[in-house]
């Protein structure tokens, strides 16, 4: 997906309007990656500034508590990015466009927008709830499947669905406590 591992991407023409643009390439837009655009032999790019963040895909999120973090923060971003003028649907969510910040626990998204074909955002969820899942070592992923499913096949509000993730997050926690004791 990125070009030349610098985290830059050729954008398909008009993929990014000129509103989205201006607030990408903002410092107050602080739940997407900092972008730059530039235009080399007619092709559009797009730069994106990553310090100190590295894409999911470079992690290994073997525990079901980790996996809910980034999901709900993912559902927050999403839910916030209408505060910059993004549309939610619009948003790709791979483990190549979710990025982390290991000092800080921040998570951040890469905005690239998905194909008018692609923007079935509960699906765009559900994909990545899946990659989450593949990883998961500690016998909870069984709740990530249920957030899938609550996804999928309700019609929830972004703010519905973050909710239940944090209901999901304390039932681990619950049951943990359970088997502990």
């Amino acid at each position: 997906m990125w070009e030349d591992r610098d985290f830059r991407i050729r954008l398909r023409e008009g993929a990014i309007r000129d509103f989205e643009k201006i607030m990408l390439s903002g410092s107050d837009c602080d739940i997407f990656m900092s972008m730059g655009f530039m235009s080399e032999g007619g092709r559009e790019y797009g730069m994106y500034e990553c310090s100190g963040f590295a894409p999911l895909s470079g992690y290994r999120v073997e525990r079901t508590e980790d996996a809910m973090y980034i999901l709900e923060n993912v559902l927050i971003i999403l839910n916030r990015s209408v505060e910059y003028l993004i549309d939610p649907t619009r948003v790709r969510i791979t483990e190549d466009t979710v990025f982390y910040n290991k000092d800080t626990g921040q998570i951040k998204i890469a905005y690239v927008p998905l194909e008018k074909y692609e923007t079935d955002m509960k699906k765009n969820l559900v994909r990545f709830i899946d990659v989450l899942k593949r990883g998961i070592r500690d016998g909870y992923a069984g709740y990530l499947s249920q957030a899938a499913e609550y996804i999928m096949y309700r019609d929830h509000r972004l703010r519905e669905m973050t909710d239940k993730v944090g209901v999901l997050k304390r039932q681990i926690e619950e049951e943990k406590r359970k088997r502990a004791s």
